[in-house]
This record gives C-alpha cells, structure tokens and sequence, in this order.
C-alpha cells in the first residue's frame, strides 16, 4: 500500500512539473517612444494583477518571467499613457508609448511622502508643466509666468518693474493682517519668498515699507529651471503643510536627469521692452495755459513753444526707453540605471523702460539622482542664483521729489528740467523733485546672494509580493543675503538745505530656512490586489531666522556716498527666529481605481503662538469614486466620470512678536533705559485657521479627448488676528489678538479639447473659468479701515465689516443726504476670471500658441489720477468729462475705476527644422533645432484710465491690491528664440 503511494506521488509530480513549465513563459521586448522612435528607459512593465514586473533598461530592453497565461502586461512610465498587451504564450514584443495626452497619467502629489493618478485625485489640484510655464515665450519670474494658466488664482502685478513683483491669491484671501502669500516649496525646500524693504521712504516720504515697490524674491528662481507646478489652492488639499497652508502651497519640482546618453540644450532669447500703454499729454494751448495758471505761465508756454516748436512730453522721456532684454541658458542631462543628472546654467539682462532701471539674474543648478543599492537611493538638488535689481523711485511718496508718477503729476510740460552744459540740473518750480535728475543720478538698487539646497534619502527597508516599506528622510537650506542700496545725493532740489542734505540707506539682510523631515511609508496590496492602501507617518521641523540691519545717513559730504560720511546716521536691526515642530499622519485607500478614499491629520506647534509648546491639529479627508471604472458602467463615450468630495484645515500663526510686548531703547540723561513701545502682546493668541470643504466632478468624453472639471468651494477662516485699540488706563495703545472670522466661496471650471490629432495638423484648447466671493462673518471690534491698505475714508480704502465683502472699497460719503458715513464704492475682488489657451502644431514644424486673459468687473482707486487732477496735467482735463471730474468733491467716489480687461497675454510662432535639413547642415551632433518669435502683455483693451488695471501701491502684502499711486508702468515686450539640442 504504501510503496503504491509513492508511485502514484511520483507519477504526479512528473505529470504536474511539465504542466506548470508549459503555464509560465519568459517575454522579452524593447519599448520606444512614439515621436522619435528612441528607446525608453526606466518604464514599469508588470503582469496585472500581480506584483511581478520589471523596469527597461538604458536601452528600452526587459525581459520578464510570466507566472501563468492567458496575462495582460501594463506598461506605464510618466508622462506617457499607459499600455496594456494581451499574452497567450511567451513572446518577443516590440512596444511603442505614446506621450499623455490627456495628463490622467501624470502623477500627483497628495501627502508629503506620497502621490496618485490624477485620474485617481479627489483634490482640485492644479498643474503647470514646462511647456506651460515657458514654452510659449521668454519668462523673468515664475509667478508672473503663471498668469491665466490655473483655475482660481488671481495674480496681480504690483510693479512694472524688471525683476517683478507680484502678488498671488488662492482662492480669495486668507487673511486681513497675516500672510496672503502662498507657501512655495521647491525640491522639498522651503522658498523664502520675503519682500524686503530698502529705507527708501526715509527719503521719500511714503508711509510704510510696502510702499518701496520692492520685489518678492521669487524672482530668484529661474522659470526655465522648472519641469512642473503643482498647486495646492485650498486647506482640503494643503492641509498636510498644517499651519503653514494657510494661503495655498505651490510645489515646484525642477528638471532632473533622464536616463540615456548624454544630451545638451542651448537656448537664446532676444528681446526689446517697453511701455505697453501711454497715456499722453493734455493738449495745452495758450489760452488754457493761461485759463489753468495764469499769464505768467503762458509767456513760459509760448516761449518753449517758440523755441522747441513742441513740448516737453515726460512721459516719453521718463518712460519712453526701449530696454534691450537677453537670456542665455545652457543645461545638460544624462545617466544611466545608477546616476541620472541635470545641470544647467542661465544668465538673463532685463531693461527697463525707465532709463538706468533693470534686472539680471545668473543662476546655477545641479540635480542628482543616485541608487546606492537596492535598499538605498538618494536625490541632491542644487541652486545658487546671484540677482541685481535697479528699480528707481516709484509709487506713494509725501514731497520727497523722487517718485516718478508723483513728481510728473504736478511738472508742467514747458518746464525744462534738462542739465546745462555744465551738468547742472535745473530747479522743477512746480514739483519738489526733478524727475530726469533723479533717473540719472538718484540710486535704488538691491542684490541677492541666494544658495538653495535639498537632499533626499530613501531607505527601502522592505518589499516582499504585497508590502513595501521605506523611510523618507529629506532636508533643505534657503540661505539668501540681500543687500540694499538707495542714495539720493545732496543736490537733489528736495535735499538741498535747509532740507536733508542728502540721503543714503545701506541693507544688510540675511535670511536662514532650514527644513527636515522623516516620513515611514507602508504600502500594502490587499485582496489579491485590488486594494491598494498606503500609509504615512512622520515628524517635520521647520526653522526660519532673520537679521535685517538698515543704516541711514543724512547731511551727506559733497560727492560722498557712504553712511559713514553723513552727519544724522540712524541704525535700525530686526531679528526675528521662529521654530515649527508637527507630527503627521495619512492612510490612502485605493479599491479598483474605482473607490479612492484618503484620512490625515497633522499636529503642529509654533513659537509664534501664544503658547509655543501647545499642539493645533489640521485633519484632511477625501474621497473619489470613478464610476466608469466600474463593471456596469456602458457608455462608451464617457471615458471617465468622477465624483469628488474633499475636507481639510490649514492654519496661520501670529506675525512674529504678536505674543509678547515689546520694549524700545530709550536716551535718559545720556544712559539707556527701555520702555513699553504701546504695543500689548497677547500671550494667548491662537493661529489663524481655515476649514475648506470642496467638491466637484471630473468628465472625460472620446477617450479623455474632451473634459471638463467643476469645483466648488467654501472656505472658512476663523480667529483672525486683528488688532483693537486700548485705554490709555490700561498702559497701551493696541494690542493684536483673535478678533474675526471670513469666508470665501467659489467656482472654479476648466474645459479642455484635444480638437485635431492627426500627423499633420494638432490642436488643443483650453478655457479656464473662476470666481471668489469673500464676506467677513465675525468681528468683534467696530467696523474699521485697515491700516496700510489705503489713505483713509477720504480718498478711500478698505475697510472691515461684518457682513461685508473683505476686498470693498469704501470712502466717506453723503449720497442720500443723512449725513457722511462710510460708504462702499467698488470692490477689487473680480466678478469672474478667464483663461483661454490654444497651442497648434502644423507639419510637425509650425509651433503657434496664444493665451487670451479677460478679468471681468472689479474695481480700482486710481489715485494717480486724483495727483495728476492737482497738477492739472491730467490729459482729459480737456474734455466735458475731465472737467465734470474736476468739479467734483476729492472723494472715492470720484476716483474709483473699473478695472475689468481682456489681455492677450502671450502668444509665439515657433518652427523646427525637420530631420534631413539637420543631418545635411550639422550631420548626427544636433538633434533638433527650432527658433521664432514671441511676445508678453500684447494689447489689452481696458476701460481703466490708468496705465494698467493690475496695480498695488504696497506690495504684494495683506489687502494690497487694487490702489494705485504713481506705479511703474507695465511694458509689452517681443522675443526671438533659439533653441539647439545636442
């Protein structure tokens, strides 16, 4: 019995072995690239259904043992579409992969140590890619290159100055006194995207730094640096940055090495810059002249008349120069299945339109990707940018005679300010400043020393058929040292004594970030593969310090131009060190790619809070359901159809030195002594914190040739920090504390078409379509005009109240005769925003892209104007309707503009030179070659008066838009590019 057992065992196995061999096969293949036939590298090929895949090679080669058939291969790399084959048996394939069309493929990021499909994403998180951001024309900053391109971010540029200055606002603004600005993240590296005073309105007169149209150092990064953008809007998708996403987080990744051999890429920009809008001259005759100012002035009228036979036109001559603009850029990148790289260099010289103004830039980076072993791989991201900016004297001022638009609105166009021949400038008898004195001489200058470092290391600590486990360590350092600069020499009209005597300011500023974070990372494929959960947990630690020192001098020494030779010399230092320490934590579940759900929450403490050491949690949950990835679903044109819904909260700690009173030096008899500044800290002063509830729907029809997405959502800011006055009993003045809450709400569609896709001819479009609406729902201090943000309920300015939108502008009025009371004139915040793109690709040679901006409704303070009525050099004063104007009360009223336009933002033809004409000219060293011309801010067709509707008299700060004095008008600008590729 037992000696039959053991044959019928044997029997068996010899029967079954054979069986078992037949069912597994080995397939072997080579992946290409659809466009140009080149092997493929690093793409996934794995058995669905199963763990068991392999990666391509260098040469697009793998090879691949199949446990059983019938199997399906799915081929997936990023950036291209994923490919499925059908397998009976082993085989030889040859696969071609084609670039994603439709971007469900593309990858995206949704924990601090995870990414999905956006097919798969319940957020509406918004990208920008290379060929987005700077494929169309040449770009000096990123934020400006990002205009019309997302969905629900308004982008306002607060000076036509080289060099930028902007201010970006997710989904309406987040808070009334706290940051505004998004948190940018680059390569994992915390961006410091700080504005920097200079002291300029020591010498100006203006009211406050944001007022010294500086820039915000984002202008450091070079756009061309970029492989894409991602951004997180609203607290639902930002809510695992915890209490620094507030305002949004924007996510830029840079270029990173492809595997393959070496390639090297040369670009050339060429370009002129100047004033996309003049405004003109009032068409003075002899009779007016005398009717504005009396026969004096006619005879000086008729006398440069007679001797110039036109007049003086300063706006042509302050503003009318043609800067000359060039970029030149050069990268490589290679590798191979151990080492990628990317390193690139790039030096941009940008003029302005105001002579002697201008930006350069000169930028270096290196990119390094290494696998150690297969329980090790590391990424290093390098940058150092060195930047200088001479941005002259614009915007508000108080009788400093330097600010352009405030000196030109009260010169009169007979006055010669020209220097003698002896370099003597005249006296402006109507202004306190000469304006050409000033752009040859006055200085306002700023440079950057800027070093960014990020560092990745992943440790795979386990991978077995159903778990993968690894552990994330990565780092960052943004160290930047500014250096300001503003010299106003002593025979400046407004200088000469019994007035300052000259002025210099020397910045001396540095800045230190430091960021470090430690992620473990679970994956687990459950039943049999059709749950896939993904599990994080970490801790993040987060250290800024800054020390900014700001040494003026007045009474200078003839010709000097150091502090140390003045007579008045003031020091001023600002220190400031602040420390965030948070633990995270976030499941993702993914059944099917039909049921996607995500659970966070994130605990974080901050040394600007009341009390440092107390944790504040921020929880985030989503979920999406694709309902044609389910088994029912039959209609075959509708590719996709997602439903979404996602909840998160973010949060904002008090501005730095809010929790304490501070106390300021004091000169007793020739001793120092300290008191109460008048400034009451609030040792209990909690963050700001948003909660955001979004939800919409994604459609894909013709294979996701056509789609379309809709978002809504309401935002909610409670405990926002405002500041009340005090009783003089009580020993101060203020005191800044938790005072209000606001809301924002909104819509947010976006249509794309891929309407041709054929060898010859390709054409996409794009329409993206947004609005916000704010309302303060809580304040517990009367209604009030915020400070900074205006020039009070006179001329008008922004003004906080319950019930209201938190963007109105509002000016002290008496229209239904009850009396003067705070009234509301206009509002910034838009009716609506949209983009319109369309790039087209004709013979594979023609490369034509546009993008059309149009802001609907809106209004601006346009209180250049109000000056320039003053001055009587308005150039409608003319006309019945500059005279009404005249007429009329100096009142909000009255200078309240609307701002709405269309802008045909940018727009390039471009051709390539196809294969055989590159082959005869330069033979195999080139591979391809492509050149054409481009342009920025076209035309745009506007009915504001001024020289542009996107304005901010103080920075991109706070509530800062929407008010214009004496701003540094935007230019239009035209390119010719080269690009080679080795």
């Amino acid at each position: 019995m037992k000696q039959n057992y053991w044959k019928n065992t044997i029997f068996l196995i010899f029967l079954t072995v054979p069986l078992l061999l037949a069912a597994q096969g080995t397939v072997t293949g080579k992946v290409t690239e659809g466009s140009a036939g080149l092997p493929l590298p690093g793409v996934n090929v794995v058995v669905k259904g199963t763990t068991t895949g392999a990666i391509t090679d260098i040469d697009g080669d793998f090879e691949l043992l199949v446990p059983s058939f019938p199997s399906t291969l799915v081929f997936s790399s990023l950036g291209y579409a994923t490919a499925e084959i059908n397998l009976t048996g082993p085989t030889v394939l040859s696969v071609v992969m084609e670039e994603s069309a439709t971007g469900l493929e593309e990858v995206v990021v949704t924990g601090l140590a995870s990414s999905v499909k956006r097919q798969n994403l319940a957020n509406a998180v918004s990208t920008v890619s290379a060929a987005e951001l700077v494929g169309t024309t040449s770009q000096s900053t990123v934020d400006g290159a990002l205009y019309g391109k997302i969905p629900g971010v308004n982008i306002t540029a607060t000076s036509g100055a080289p060099g930028g200055g902007f201010a970006l606002r997710l989904r309406g603004i987040s808070s009334i006194n706290g940051n505004n600005q998004p948190l940018i993240i680059v390569d994992g590296v915390y961006y410091n995207n700080v504005e920097i005073p200079s002291g300029l309105r020591f010498a100006s007169g203006a009211n406050r730094g944001n007022e010294e149209n500086s820039s915000n150092r984002l202008a450091d990064l070079d756009p061309n640096d970029i492989q894409n953008i991602e951004v997180l809007k609203g607290s639902s998708a930002a809510a695992i940055y915890g209490q620094r996403g507030n305002a949004g987080v924007v996510l830029i990744t840079t270029k990173r090495g492809q595997t393959g051999k070496t390639k090297i890429s040369f670009s050339q920009d060429l370009g002129t810059n100047k004033i996309a809008k003049r405004l003109g001259v009032r068409p003075w005759t002899a009779a007016s002249v005398e009717s504005a100012f009396g026969a004096a002035e006619r005879a000086k009228y008729e006398a440069t008349m007679a001797e110039n036979g036109k007049l003086y036109d300063f706006e042509d001559i302050i503003y009318g120069n043609t800067g000359f603009i060039t970029e030149t850029r050069l990268s490589a990148t290679g590798g191979n299945d151990k080492t990628k790289f990317y390193v690139g260099g790039s030096y941009r010289d940008e003029e302005g339109i105001i002579k002697n103004t201008g930006f350069d830039r000169f930028s270096l980076r290196t990119n390094i990707d290494h696998r150690i072993s297969k329980v090790f791989d590391f990424s290093s991201s390098t940058s150092y940018t060195r930047s200088n900016s001479s941005r002259s004297f614009t915007g508000n001022e108080n009788e400093g005679g330097l600010s352009y638009g405030y000196t030109l609105a009260y010169t009169r166009p007979w006055t010669n300010l020209f220097p003698d021949a002896n370099g003597n400038y005249p006296v402006n008898p109507n202004a306190a400043g000469n304006s050409i004195f000033v752009r040859d001489n006055a200085l306002n200058d700023d440079t950057n020393d800027r070093l960014v470092q990020g560092m990745t290391l992943n440790t795979n600590l386990l991978r077995t058929d159903t778990d993968r486990v690894r552990i994330v360590t990565s780092g960052g350092l943004d160290y930047l040292a500014n250096q300001t600069y503003v010299y106003v020499p002593e025979t400046h009209q407004a200088q000469v004594q019994p007035g300052p005597g000259g002025f210099i300011a020397v910045g001396k500023n540095n800045f230190t970030q430091l960021n470090t974070q430690i992620i473990g990372v679970w994956n687990r494929e459950a039943m049999d593969g059709s749950l896939d959960i993904t599990t994080q947990l970490g801790v993040a630690y987060l250290y800024q310090k800054s020390n900014l020192v700001n040494s003026r001098g007045s009474l200078l020494a003839a010709g000097q131009t150091s502090v140390d030779q003045s007579v008045n010399q003031v020091i001023d230092q600002f220190r400031s060190e602040e420390k965030d320490f948070g633990y995270f934590g976030q499941i993702e579940g993914n059944y099917k790619d039909q049921i996607i759900a995500t659970l966070g929450y994130r605990m974080d403490k901050s040394s600007r809070n009341g009390d440092p050491n107390e944790f504040h949690g921020f929880p985030k949950a989503s979920l999406a359901i694709n309902m044609a990835n389910f088994d029912f679903w039959s209609i075959e044109s509708v590719s996709q159809l997602k439903l979404r819904a996602a909840y998160g909260e973010t949060g904002s700690p008090a501005s730095f030195g809010s929790t304490f009173t501070s106390l300021g030096a004091s000169n007793i008899g020739g001793n120092i002594g300290q008191s109460v500044v008048g400034s009451k800290g609030d040792a209990l002063v909690k963050p700001e914190t948003a909660s955001e509830l979004e939800f919409g729907f994604d459609l894909g029809i013709f294979n996701n040739k056509l789609s379309f997405e809709a978002t809504y959502y309401d935002k909610k800011v409670k405990d926002l920090i405002l500041t009340r006055a005090l009783p003089s009993s009580s020993g101060f003045t203020q005191e800044t504390t938790n005072l209000g809450d606001l809301k924002n709400t909104g819509v947010e569609l976006a249509l794309r078409s891929f309407v041709f896709d054929n060898e010859n001819f390709k054409w996409n479009t794009s329409v993206q379509w947004y609005k916000n609406r704010s309302e303060v729902t809580r304040l517990a201090v009367p209604a009030f005009a915020q400070p900074g943000a205006g020039f009070g309920l006179g001329l008008g300015t922004f003004y906080i109240q319950e019930g209201k939108s938190a963007t109105q502008l509002v000016g002290n009025l008496n229209l239904d005769g009850t009396g003067t009371k705070p009234t509301k004139v206009g509002d910034v915040e838009p009716d609506f925003q949209m983009g319109w793109s369309n790039n087209f690709t004709i013979y594979k040679q023609f490369d034509v892209s546009f993008l059309f901006n149009w802001k609907k409704g809106g209004e601006n303070l346009n209180l250049t104007t109000f000056l320039s009525d003053l001055g009587l050099v308005t150039p409608d004063l003319e006309t019945p309707e500059g005279q009404a104007r005249l007429q009329m009360p100096a009142n909000a009223v009255r200078f309240v503009e609307p701002a709405g336009y269309l802008r045909l933002r940018e727009a390039s033809i471009h051709y390539s030179l196809d294969r055989n004409t590159i082959n005869s000219v330069f033979g195999n060293t080139v591979q391809g070659v492509k050149f054409g011309i481009s342009g920025k801010n076209i035309f745009t067709i506007s009915d504001y008066s001024g020289y542009d509707p996107e304005v901010s008299v103080n920075g991109g700060s706070g509530l800062s838009t929407g008010i214009e004095v004496g701003s540094y008008p935007s230019s239009r600008q035209f390119f010719f590019s080269l690009n080679v590729n080795f």
